[in-house]
């Protein structure tokens, strides 16, 4: 079958190294297409992930990340959560759980959903054991019973554990189900990884011919090869040679690649950044992550509900001129029906986001803070935060916010924010 000009386009894209620039014009160039195409080609990519468009930088190639912190659940990791005994097949433990099974059934009715590299929960039910085994799930056993010698030897046989517990189905169900729940929110958090491109245009090899090397930031990245050897300011860059380099090396300025978003928006408002490199566990250089992609919005954990518990909290909030009105909900407080530190923390969040926003100034984080509580904040009670900046500078705003309730003052928090031009 003949490809289409846009088939074409999208093949000759996915063939470029990482990190090559891509343009309408370049692209019709090459393959003789109209730039109109090429436009719409490359824009298809952009949505398929082959491409990405960052400001000031143009648009690159680009490599889709697949890993991420940690992957399914294996047997070993629940065990460690459950502090089980391990009867047979330490060996198997580090097999990923393809699903989980609770032997809240007839043994036949479990049969529908065993399968390979299962993991059924039950009691001291040989009969449910046995037919697991049989289909090459593990077991765990849970109440503190054993299993017997014809059970261990099958298990044996068909390479898989078997756990006991001294927990109740009811219980390890709660515990997987929160380790799942932990590891589902892992695998949603951004990092240096997820963000990063390779571009050479940031970062010079100390081995190379540095004659034409034109400095793409304010700070550029130095090589040894494949090896980082730091950061230095592009304008020493005349004066830098393998001999003297160390001394104009620019602070530690670099992340891991499974840094988070945070902390990046961090190092680079307190850096005045707009590109940071990511280095490996051999300090190799990995990449670059542009300060556009590290400042965008993110995407809040969701509860079951559909919402997160930020959206639940935004949705109760009543803005008044320079203050903020909420009426403190139960999911806020702790087993007491206190307000607790957690939720009073995104109020404050709130109130910087509040005060940064009249400033027009969207890239920030709170440097430090110092709290005073002078009453405890209760469940149901009506309060109001009221934010005031006390001093505004080049980098750094100084606020301080009050927690009153009925004219009442509950609280004071001192701010330093820092701000990002």
């Amino acid at each position: 079958m003949t490809k289409t000009k846009a088939e074409k386009i999208i093949e000759y894209i996915k063939g470029l190294p990482e990190g090559t620039k891509i343009s309408v014009r370049q692209v019709s160039s090459h393959l003789g297409v109209s730039e109109g195409t090429s436009y719409r080609a490359i824009k298809l990519a952009e949505e398929e992930g082959l491409v990405k468009t960052i400001e000031r930088v143009g648009t690159i190639r680009v490599i889709k990340k697949e890993d991420h912190i940690v992957g399914d659940l294996t047997f070993d990791q629940v065990n460690r959560v459950i502090q089980g005994a391990v009867l047979t097949g330490r060996q198997y433990l580090d097999r990923e759980i393809s699903r989980f099974i609770i032997g809240a059934m007839r043994t036949e009715e479990i049969g529908k959903y065993l399968e390979d590299g299962a993991f059924l929960i039950v009691g001291n039910r040989e009969d449910a054991q046995l037919r697991a085994i049989n289909s090459g799930a593990g077991i765990l056993i849970t109440g503190g019973f054993g299993a017997s010698p014809e059970i261990l030897k099958k298990a044996e046989a068909h390479k898989v554990p078997v756990i006991s517990t001294e927990h109740d189905t009811f219980s390890i169900a709660s515990l997987i189900h929160r380790e799942l729940y932990s590891l589902s929110l892992i695998n949603e958090v951004t990092t240096a990884n997820d963000l990063m491109l390779k571009q050479e245009g940031y970062a010079m090899d100390m081995k190379a011919d540095r004659s034409r090397f034109v400095p793409g930031e304010s700070v550029t990245f130095l090589l040894d090869g494949d090896r980082f050897l730091g950061t230095v300011e592009s304008r020493d860059l005349p004066n830098i040679n393998k001999s003297n380099y160390k001394k104009y090396l620019y602070q530690d300025i670099h992340v891991p690649a499974h840094t988070t978003i945070q902390s990046m928006r961090q190092m680079m408002t307190w850096h005045q950044l707009n590109i940071i490199p990511v280095v490996g566990d051999s300090h190799e250089f990995l990449g670059v992550v542009h300060r556009r992609e590290v400042f965008k919005d993110v995407a809040p954990h969701t509860l079951q509900t559909g919402m997160s518990t930020e959206e639940i909290i935004d949705r109760e909030i009543t803005v008044r001129e320079n203050e903020l009105h909420i009426k403190v909900m139960p999911f806020m407080t702790d087993e007491f029906g206190t307000l607790t530190q957690a939720g009073f923390m995104r109020l404050v969040e709130r109130m910087v986001m509040m005060v940064a926003k009249e400033r027009d100034i969207k890239n920030y984080h709170i440097d430090s803070l110092a709290m005073t509580n002078l009453k405890l904040v209760q469940i149901n009670q009506a309060i109001q935060l009221n934010g005031e900046i006390l001093d505004i500078g080049d980098q750094y705003i100084k606020m301080e916010v009050k927690t009153m309730s009925d004219g009442v003052l509950y609280s004071k928090v001192g701010l330093m924010v820092q701000y990002f031009k």
